[in-house]
């Protein structure tokens, strides 16, 4: 039965997703297998996940989910651990696709992840979760290497390193804003309520699927400091 299928492609750093040629792999192998299957590619979903979230993000899957479900697509990723190397939240995404009846095919094995026992895909997220944890292992050693060869050559000033520390999380909050549509979703919602508060905004962001970076639903606060760290004016925002 021929089905449209919505790709999911998802780099782990900065260098990859500018380089561009882990995502057009993914996409080759997608493609590949859709025309094998005899299925229809939509237009793909590109995530950049970095740093410690070496998981996809939750309100990305659960908007990409809803949309499926409200277009009659199922999801698909070139390989299992592209979607997420977090035990947790592969356990997560089975259970949502249960729930909402979106199948997710994962191209590698040719199999989706409905026909996939809760047995066998505990294990394979098991082993991924392992991996996640042998590559954070090794970059920490590396993270040590370049340390103690750079305190050899250089002082290591502690004002600098917090300021490129605070670059770098500014740089992924905004990362992260962009690829879930924050802003525009923020907007759409001044756009749409009458009384555009925080609290409404909120609700009005729930109600779409929209989560908050570490998988919650809204409350004012978390929202008010997210504007704060992103630059943005919020009166402006919802008034625009």
């Amino acid at each position: 039965m021929k089905k449209k299928l919505q790709p999911i492609l998802r780099v782990s750093s900065v260098g990859q997703w500018n380089k561009q040629t882990s995502v057009q792999d993914q996409l080759r192998q997608i493609k590949e297998y859709a025309e094998r299957e005899g299925h229809e590619v939509a237009e793909p979903i590109s995530i950049q996940i970095s740093g410690k979230l070496m998981t996809m993000d939750k309100s990305q899957l659960s908007v990409a989910l809803v949309n499926c479900k409200e277009k009659n697509m199922e999801l698909a990723v070139s390989r299992l651990d592209r979607l997420s190397r977090s035990q947790i939240a592969l356990l997560q995404l089975k259970e949502a696709s249960d729930n909402s009846g979106v199948d997710c095919h994962v191209c590698s094995l040719g199999r989706t992840i409905k026909n996939i026992s809760h047995i066998e895909f505990s294990m394979m997220a098991l082993l991924a979760d392992n991996e996640r944890r042998t590559i954070q292992s090794r970059v920490a050693r590396s993270m040590q290497t370049k340390t103690w060869n750079r305190a050899i050559g250089e002082t290591l000033d502690p004002q600098t390193l917090r300021i490129e520390g605070l670059k770098k999380r500014q740089r992924l909050a905004e990362e992260w804003a962009a690829s879930v549509g924050l802003k525009e979703e923020i907007q759409n919602a001044g756009r749409n309520l009458k009384r555009p508060t925080y609290e409404n905004v909120c609700a009005w962001l729930n109600g779409k699927g929209k989560l908050t970076r570490r998988g919650h639903q809204w409350t004012p606060s978390p929202l008010r400091l997210q504007a704060i760290r992103l630059g943005w004016n919020f009166k402006e925002l919802v008034a625009s």
